[in-house]
């Protein structure tokens, strides 16, 4: 069983990525998923930027165990946003 859960974590993080790069490619935004652990978001998948950014990353909950963690959430359009965070959020509870 445990192998089990660690190939649907891989699965996971290898969409997440797929995701991430299309993102980042076509609004310029980098995404991390992370896993929450009370107040700690620890970095799971996705591209963490370099360097220092001047404002602090947007945290979204998608759901009790999973978030991501955005640089710039706010340049990828409303209804876009909604519905990636929609699939987001099915892809954890599938694979999760």
């Amino acid at each position: 069983m445990a192998s089990g859960i660690s190939i649907s974590k891989e699965v996971l993080k290898a969409d997440f990525e797929r995701v991430a790069q299309n993102i980042l490619d076509a609004y310029g935004v980098d995404l991390c998923l992370a896993e929450i652990m009370g107040r700690r978001w620890s970095y799971i998948a996705g591209r963490k930027k370099g360097g220092n950014a001047f404002s602090p990353p947007q945290r979204i909950r998608l759901t009790g165990r999973f978030g991501i963690v955005s640089d710039g959430w706010e340049r990828i359009p409303a209804s876009e946003g909604t519905l990636l965070i929609e699939s987001l959020k099915k892809a954890v509870e599938e694979h999760g």
